[in-house]
């Protein structure tokens, strides 16, 4: 995910308005379609549920819970699948291996395929151990052509998903290398950029989760740079040599380290789902692994892209809450204290124990508290791997450019990508898993209970187990909030018993899991239920005087905002300049309170349109930050300069 800073577009812009196409959708938005997939020119891709495939056995349709392409499975022996072609090179393009650790979504292929040309055996291949590309024909004759793909079992292991074909009349050659990271068994997929000189000729999501090998193909007879990328980790970018036509060149493997931006190191709070929302001059308690240390300094930073401020905290310490490795400080953020998401830093010294603790994006300094509070929400959006991650970001930069208050998501799957995908939220945000969830997410966001405060007024408790697990430790946290007047309970599921709604006043109960009405009352509060209702939509729930007044698009009765998983971004910020930009809503729906940021060289500025909010100067003196809040029409374009005064 992106923020709205201005500097960062032109980047993605490249990326993403290259070979677009154009679609209509029902909802009438005209948004153009995200180049989730670049081919280089003249090359030509059929997917395998495409009617020019023909198969013999039995194969199904099938796509793993919102992966990039649809497939074909078999688990037949002897099972085949044949594709006409008339270009010379052709390449076959496998789906990817469905996760075990993703519950009811299959099994991984564990087959063993033939492939054959012209009725000519090429060669034998093991699904779970190749990459997801297979050079198969190079340099064939002139006129059509016939591949042949036979499936057979091994032992009492079976199958293979096949993606489609890629075809091309000029020369094609194969990269290969492996791909392994920090978190392994976490690491699902990558997008793989490939580049040549700043132009991307191929883009699209690879490698076998099983083996980590990963296959491209190329056109041959070029030198490129792969960029492999996946959220939540450091992108890597490597050089490939010219590769032959019809070879493949080994390239070393690369390794992915985790992104710090997303790795808490040290810390038991305030941390990510137990984040601090202060104003500046405020005092908060912090507990980290210090050991018998001495404590150096004490600081929160943020980083906007070449700007970073950084803040130096006052601190003292509470030796009696100490015990073994944890020791407890009381920390006053300094007065003027810029707003914004900033890491937790506290250096330690002593040893080998010498070192940075650090909670990332664990400390929001804000201006003021919402007296009628906007949350984005969204669901199980199956974010699983790289790309159902670009997703859930895009809906993150929405947000920031929306300017909601904060953002609440439900039964998550993978936490090592959804971290990734929201590092650079700038907003606070709760987040729980919950029926498909992949283990090991409470590295990053705690235990399946907690709670945070949002100001005096505001709670959010955050519960992604069953109700019926019994509800003794959610009363207690609730208790912790009796006094506040907007409670929110963050939920896996929606059922919660009536007489925690009814005694608590719960204003709003937040779900993506179970049936019955998404948009609802529920209690005497009465308590508004807002589910989600699908994969591809979110959510602005405004709150008027501690009662929801908004919850849905267009003001109909359910209905959320509609987002596509190809559509470019609905908000958004383009044509950007130093000190200009546009902003696009293509939602039949105004959003009063949107927000832009700028960084520009030090000055007294004036906005075209809306008003500063907020201004920061970098640590080296050489950038202004500037937040201007402005409404967005429903369906418009808006210009904005910020002019020098």
């Amino acid at each position: 995910m992106q923020s709205s800073t201005f500097m960062i577009y032109p980047m993605i812009q490249r990326l993403v308005f290259f070979a677009l196409t154009f679609v209509t959708i029902s909802n009438s938005i005209g948004a153009e379609r995200t180049a989730d997939r670049i081919f280089p020119d003249g090359w030509n891709w059929t997917s395998a549920e495409g009617t020019r495939v023909e198969t013999t056995g039995k194969w199904i349709d099938d796509r793993f819970r919102f992966a990039d392409a649809a497939h074909k499975y078999t688990t037949e022996d002897r099972a085949s699948l044949t594709y006409r072609f008339t270009d010379p090179n052709i390449v076959i393009r496998l789906a990817g291996q469905n996760t075990s650790s993703y519950p009811g979504t299959g099994l991984p292929s564990h087959g063993k395929v033939a492939i054959f040309m012209d009725g000519k055996f090429v060669k034998e291949i093991f699904p779970t151990e190749n990459g997801r590309e297979i050079l198969a024909g190079s340099a064939l004759g002139p006129g059509e052509h016939e591949l042949k793909l036979v499936h057979t079992a091994v032992g009492n292991s079976a199958g293979v998903r096949v993606e489609g074909f890629l075809t091309s009349p000029s020369p094609i050659g194969l990269v290969s290398l492996t791909v392994t990271g920090e978190l392994q068994e976490l690491l699902n997929d990558v997008r793989v950029n490939v580049m040549s000189a700043v132009n991307v000729i191929r883009s699209g999501i690879g490698r076998n989760w099983l083996s980590g090998q990963t296959t491209v193909a190329v056109p041959a007879d070029h030198e490129y740079s792969l960029k492999i990328t996946a959220l939540g980790w450091n992108s890597q970018t490597v050089d490939c040599p010219a590769v032959k036509a019809g070879n493949s060149q080994r390239i070393d493997p690369v390794y992915l380290r985790r992104d710090a931006a997303t790795e808490q190191y040290r810390f038991r709070y305030p941390r990510l789902n137990n984040q601090q929302i202060l104003r500046a001059g405020s005092t908060f308690p912090a507990r980290f692994l210090g050991f018998d240390t001495e404590i150096r300094e004490v600081r929160i930073r943020r980083r906007n892209q070449n700007a970073v401020f950084t803040r130096v905290l006052a601190f003292t310490e509470d030796k009696g809450k100490a015990f073994y490795y944890d020791r407890q400080i009381n920390v006053t953020l300094p007065d003027d204290t810029p707003t914004g998401v900033y890491d937790l830093e506290i250096d330690i010294v002593g040893g080998r124990r010498t070192s940075t603790c650090r909670s990332p994006s664990s400390v929001i300094v804000v201006k003021d508290f919402p007296e009628n509070p906007r949350f984005v929400t969204f669901g199980h959006l199956d974010t699983s791997g790289q790309y159902q991650a670009e997703y859930m970001q895009r809906i993150a930069t929405m947000a920031n450019i929306i300017g909601a208050d904060m953002v609440l998501i439900s039964n998550s799957v993978n936490a090592a990508y959804i971290s990734g995908a929201l590092k650079h939220l700038q907003i606070p945000y709760v987040v729980n898993f919950g029926n498909h969830q992949m283990l090991g997410h409470q590295r990053w966001y705690g235990p399946n209970l907690g709670s945070i405060s949002f100001g005096p007024k505001i709670a959010v408790l955050n519960y992604g187990a069953p109700w019926h697990n019994g509800i003794e430790k959610v009363v207690a946290e609730l208790e912790k909030h009796q006094a506040k007047t907007i409670k929110i309970i963050n939920a896996f599921e929606h059922n919660a018993p009536p007489e925690i709604l009814d005694d608590f006043q719960i204003t709003l109960i937040h779900d993506a899991h179970g049936p019955g009405e998404k948009v609802t009352n529920m209690g005497n509060t009465p308590t508004k239920r807002v589910g989600k209702s699908n994969s591809i939509s979110f959510r602005l729930v405004e709150i008027n005087q501690g009662k929801v007044v908004s919850a849905t698009y267009k003001n109909h009765t359910t209905a959320p905002i509609p987002f596509s998983r190809e559509q470019v971004s609905p908000v958004r910020i383009e044509k950007l300049k130093a000190n200009r930009a546009t902003i696009i809503n293509e939602y039949e729906q105004a959003f009063p309170n949107s927000r832009i940021t700028f960084l520009v060289p030090p000055g007294n500025y004036k906005p075209s349109t809306g008003i500063i909010t907020s201004q920061a100067i970098s640590d080296d003196h050489s950038l202004l930050e500037v937040e201007v809040r402005l409404k967005l029409e429903a369906q418009s374009q808006t210009p904005i300069v910020l002019e020098q005064q």
